[in-house]
């Protein structure tokens, strides 16, 4: 018979920490669309699961006094706050390209809410932000942020305080890189925008008797939109790799 003692609470709450604040803010999991319910639920059997593999390493700091139990309760959703934050920026990256990319198509004075959540976006930048969530799904890429989350114990041990100039280095140069790469995917509509712009002001500036702002608006939104159709499927694909291989190197390197 297993006997059942306040560790058995305790370690699964800590685990829950980490794990809880990590689903906080991941995309797709943190969206208002889905209930505050069902995403309690998720993490708590995450964490539930998760138990039985990490239980050895988190049990010993389960004896401390109680302030130290608050303790490693704040450093955990922290560590856990850290690693979900680290995922999310890529896809604010992408959020903040594809408002861009919308503008300089001419769809940028069309605002309406965003599906994932509540913020103001475009129907246009929803083409490029929507599918990148859904595929996160259906690459498994939540899977391996839950095999992420197992292997960070092995680099961010329980109890261990955070070494905040490498953890904001790390978060300054994952800013970057996501920044760099999402404004690289964009550059197509950069170059449409300024060449079309180019285009119609000489025609302006050869015809003043047109009024080509008005003339030339419907042909630079149908443009942008043919220009993402051909390439909205190879942003996506390339921005998925990255996610990717950016949640493996991170399960390795905490």
């Amino acid at each position: 018979m297993i006997e059942f003692t306040h560790e058995s609470l305790l370690v699964p709450l800590i685990i829950f920490c980490r794990v809880g604040a990590c689903f906080m803010v991941l995309p797709g999991f943190s969206s208002d669309r889905i209930p505050v319910q069902l995403r309690l639920f998720v993490a708590i059997a995450i964490a539930l699961a998760l138990t039985p593999l990490l239980y050895d390493g988190v049990r010993p700091l389960t004896d401390g006094p109680a302030d130290a139990l608050i303790g490693l309760i704040v450093t955990e959703s922290l560590a856990g706050f850290f690693l979900g934050f680290m995922v999310r920026i890529f896809f604010l990256a992408l959020e903040f390209a594809a408002i861009g990319m919308a503008n300089f198509a001419g769809y940028g004075s069309a605002f309406s809410h965003a599906i994932e959540g509540n913020d103001p976006s475009t129907p246009y930048s929803a083409f490029v932000t929507t599918p990148a969530v859904v595929l996160f799904f259906i690459m498994n890429l939540h899977v391996t942020v839950i095999r992420m989350l197992e292997n960070s114990y092995q680099v961010l041990k329980v109890g261990s305080q955070f070494a905040v100039p490498p953890d904001l280095s790390m978060i300054v140069t994952t800013f970057g890189e996501a920044f760099k790469l999402t404004l690289q995917l964009s550059a197509a509509l950069v170059v449409y925008s300024i060449m079309v712009n180019l285009a119609f002001g000489f025609l302006n500036k050869m015809i003043p008797q047109i009024p080509s702002y008005f003339v030339s608006t419907p042909f630079v939104v149908l443009g942008g939109l043919i220009i993402l159709l051909q390439i909205d499927a190879s942003i996506l694909q390339i921005f998925s790799s990255l996610v990717a291989h950016a949640i493996a190197t991170l399960g390795q390197h905490g």
